[in-house]
């Protein structure tokens, strides 16, 4: 009996921005034939050298294989080529994988764009550099159809041995890879923040990262507990209240007024601490702070 969802070796990849043109050669060094398209000739003629075939446009890059990546900047790039291309006329019988960044609204018109046009769709995101790709450090997060996904699941573990799979609900990569943007983005700035106070109040950097490390032991474990406090309503319970970290917010302003740094980061998180003591959290864990950032959905304090 002949396996329904052979190995995929040939693929197009349209978008050879630094993640696309990664995929790209994640795809070539497995042994496939990739057919890359990219606004800019340059960024093509670099992967031709590598061993990619050249499309002329992005039609010709929908025409050339059945399973199409896609990984542009954002949504309004991908509308625009579709229109300037005319490429709803060549959507029906692909499988587009979507690695697009986009709001809620972009992958939800966006299916319904693909599927009344005849194309399947895996919606995703990925969550790593383009160095990691194909490494054990890989991290995509997809959803769509069950069939959908198995037909893609060979192209898919090339990128990502172990690439998660989000069920048929498209907007959960959306959600996911934007939730855990969240907490990257403030965890690299709140760095980047400390380091520029312990420059500017004479701190050797060497001797921050010494502490910044022996404190992250500490964060990983309370990451875990936060996350935990949020699932089971048990956002009362502390060991330092959410008064205690407001109070420690405004010494780290001060400190970083008296140094002259930016207060920017600062006191967008006294914002938050004041919102918690309006809605009555000042004796809660640092965990309530979910139902300032998520109001209509409050946990249940016990």
């Amino acid at each position: 009996m002949s396996d329904p969802h052979p190995t995929i070796r040939d693929i197009s990849v349209i978008g050879l921005g630094a993640m696309g043109a990664g995929i790209a050669r994640t795809f070539i060094d497995r042994g496939c034939r990739v057919s890359v398209w990219n606004r800019s000739r340059a960024k093509i003629d670099a992967l031709v050298a590598e061993g990619a075939i050249a499309c002329e446009s992005p039609a010709d890059a929908l025409k050339d294989n059945t399973h199409i990546v896609v990984c542009l900047s954002d949504y309004a790039v991908w509308r625009s080529m579709i229109e300037a291309y005319s490429l709803a006329d060549h959507i029906d019988g692909t499988c587009i994988i979507q690695l697009t960044t986009g709001t809620i609204e972009d992958v939800q018109g966006h299916a319904s764009f693909i599927h009344s046009k005849g194309g399947r769709l895996a919606e995703g995101a990925i969550m790593c550099y383009p160095r990691n790709l194909g490494t054990k450090d890989a991290s995509l997060l997809l959803s769509g159809s069950p069939d959908v996904l198995e037909e893609c699941d060979s192209i898919l573990s090339m990128l990502d041995a172990s690439w998660t799979n989000l069920g048929e609900d498209i907007n959960r990569p959306a959600v996911l890879s934007r939730s855990l943007m969240a907490g990257m983005t403030a965890a690299l700035m709140g760095l980047v923040n400390g380091a520029a106070m312990c420059r500017a109040g004479g701190v050797p950097l060497d001797v921050f990262m010494r502490f910044y490390d022996k404190n992250n032991g500490i964060i990983r474990g309370e990451q875990t507990r936060l996350v935990e406090a949020i699932r089971d309503g048990r956002t009362k319970e502390n060991e330092a209240s959410v008064k205690a970290w407001r109070e420690g917010n405004e010494a780290l302003l001060s400190v970083a007024a008296s140094l002259k740094t930016d207060l920017t980061l600062q006191s967008a998180l006294q914002t938050v601490f004041q919102q918690a003591r309006q809605r009555g959290l000042d004796d809660h864990d640092l965990s309530a702070l979910v139902d300032v950032f998520d109001p209509g959905t409050e946990s249940s304090r016990s």
